[in-house]
């Protein structure tokens, strides 16, 4: 089995597959930098024993990580409890695509990977809905740029931690864009507003990209759009185990 660890800016989302690449479970813990690898490694003990996983059957580990001080923590996790060199994804590993640029996120290279390896005949843009909101296009299998826009929830918390009376809320799908009362009112224009952002850059991408195939991953990535051909939610996890592949030695 492979463990996969994908660290981002709030949470850690974890994933055991089998060597075929058949995800068993995934589980979503609080990146927190003060953690040991002890603790950590208890936590994936826990969870594991609950879903009847034998962590002695992994025999790869692959970590992506937004979060610098979390890299060493779980490199060693992995030495201390599994005696695995875990890989770590960065731009100077083997890819299945063309990255030319000096710097790109880790989370951006595992989704990239994915989508390079899976949609082989097509030109790519990748939504990610986390802490931030990323989007990266690829055309014929070369990556040529993308942008950041900030997060839903991070749009959501800016708006209500700036004003005294305004309440806080979640983000959810709004079926009227004229609010009533100030809750409502907040739901729907963030709603309207935020998937106008999306609607707008897509069409902006296509007309530089007329046939592009959009695809939307992360926690919120499940917005009812027609502009967005599919949602994988599982693209990070995917990712990884394909650049494990490319990568075990």
């Amino acid at each position: 089995m492979i463990l996969t660890i994908d660290i981002g800016n709030t949470h850690i989302v974890s994933g055991i597959l089998t060597r075929e690449g058949n995800l068993l479970f995934k589980f979503r813990t609080a990146s927190n930098k003060n953690l040991t690898e002890d603790e950590y490694f208890s936590i994936l003990k826990n969870i594991s024993d609950f879903n009847s996983i034998d962590l002695k059957n992994i025999k790869g580990i692959i970590i992506s990580s937004v979060v610098p001080a979390l890299v060493d923590i779980f490199k060693f996790l992995g030495k201390k409890y599994f005696n695995i060199e875990p890989i770590v994804v960065s731009k100077n590993i083997n890819l299945p695509f063309i990255l030319n640029i000096p710097t790109l996120g880790a989370d951006r290279i595992i989704n990239l990977s994915e989508v390079a390896s899976k949609y082989l005949e097509k030109n790519i843009l990748i939504f990610d809905f986390g802490t931030a909101t990323t989007y990266d296009i690829l055309q014929n299998n070369i990556y040529i740029g993308g942008g950041i826009i900030p997060g839903i929830q991070m749009s959501i918390n800016s708006l209500t931690e700036k004003t005294a009376k305004l309440p806080k809320f979640d983000f959810k799908i709004k079926k009227n864009v004229i609010g009533k009362e100030t809750l409502d009112q907040l739901e729907s224009g963030i709603y309207f507003g935020y998937i106008g952002q999306i609607k707008n850059i897509i069409e902006e991408v296509k007309k530089i990209i007329p046939d592009i195939y959009v695809i939307s991953t992360g926690g919120l990535g499940n917005i009812p759009l027609k502009e967005i051909d599919i949602y994988d939610p599982n693209l990070s996890l995917s990712g990884l185990y394909t650049l494990y592949n490319l990568n075990n030695k």
